[in-house]
């Protein structure tokens, strides 16, 4: 395109955004966009699709480069509630909730997703009690929490190992906000059982959802039945998440491996090792191969250096 404006290049930013494998992409294209001959200068869009792409990231330096240049153009970040929004969630996901509070105070207006971006950010710096005083702030403003404020909530909770609270805070979303508890949220109160060491609770939680537990939520107790040492509660989970993995392949025709290997595991801890080669030889009876893990880096702290110098 020999000619593009502001609403090309935010169409652009907007579809690396969505991919966050793509965030660094979405950077590059930014500073292509102020190198312009053009001279198209960048919106509000622009720069809440920027800060997104820095927020995935995880990087400091370059989500306060960002900020550094939205204070030096025409926008004052805290009377934007947009802007002011996306400032909150990438100070919080970079590890700087310090500045994510000072710009959620700052801020004029916010709406339920500025709320829910501070209660993400304090939830995962594992200040629990913070985020639960920010559901009475918000019926002070005349706020509704919605179900992903909820889990924001009951995620910081489970962090701070607030489990009286959380189950308070889980038992009165339906009865004092009209919000159905989702999958997310049941998996929230297991993931806080079987943190602090109550799998027996968390077992009879699942056991008594009003809707079908799903192999995640599974998943999550057997690994606490590993940590904590309880073979016979880890062997009952495990079963069970073979039965749920067999009764999916029907429709799949695929079968994965992890649960296998941790009933293996647990039977392992327990130096129960015929049933440990039951189970391998259940896998090998059907074709499931234990692929070697692995994991990956990226490293993003030369970002602003190359990306967004000079702004």
């Amino acid at each position: 395109m020999a000619v593009k404006n502001s609403v090309t290049w935010n169409a652009m930013i907007t579809g690396y955004c969505s991919q966050r494998e793509s965030a660094r992409d979405a950077l590059v294209l930014f500073r292509d966009m102020l190198d312009d001959v053009c001279g198209v200068k960048p919106t509000d869009t622009t720069m809440v699709c920027v800060l997104s792409a820095a927020s995935q990231l995880g990087v400091l330096e370059t989500g306060a480069c960002v900020h550094g240049y939205i204070e030096k153009t025409i926008w004052v970040p805290h009377n934007d509630v947009f802007i002011g929004t996306g400032l909150v969630d990438m100070y919080s996901k970079c590890g700087c909730v310090d500045g994510a509070l000072s710009i959620f105070k700052r801020m004029k207006e916010k709406n339920i997703l500025t709320w829910t971006a501070m209660a993400t950010g304090l939830a995962i710096h594992g200040k629990g009690n913070e985020a639960l005083e920010l559901l009475d702030v918000m019926e002070a403003y005349g706020i509704k929490p919605n179900a992903v404020t909820f889990t924001s909530l009951l995620s910081a909770c489970c962090h701070s190992g607030l489990v009286e609270e959380g189950l308070h805070l889980f038992h009165m979303m339906k009865s004092n906000f009209d919000v159905m508890p989702q999958m997310q949220h049941y998996g929230c109160i297991v993931d806080m059982l079987s943190r602090r060491g109550y799998w027996k609770e968390a077992y009879e939680f699942i056991v008594g959802m009003p809707v079908e537990p799903d192999a995640v939520l599974w998943r999550s107790l057997l690994s606490a039945c590993k940590v904590h040492g309880d073979v016979a509660m880890g062997e009952k989970v495990g079963k069970k998440l073979l039965h749920i993995q067999s009764a999916q392949t029907c429709a799949d025709l695929t079968l994965k491996s992890e649960d296998y290997v941790a009933l293996s595991n647990i039977y392992a801890y327990a130096e129960r090792w015929e049933d440990v080669e039951m189970v391998r030889q259940e896998m090998k009876v059907k074709g499931i191969e234990n692929k070697a893990g692995y994991s990956s880096i990226q490293t993003s702290s030369n970002i602003s250096n190359h990306v967004l110098d000079g702004l």
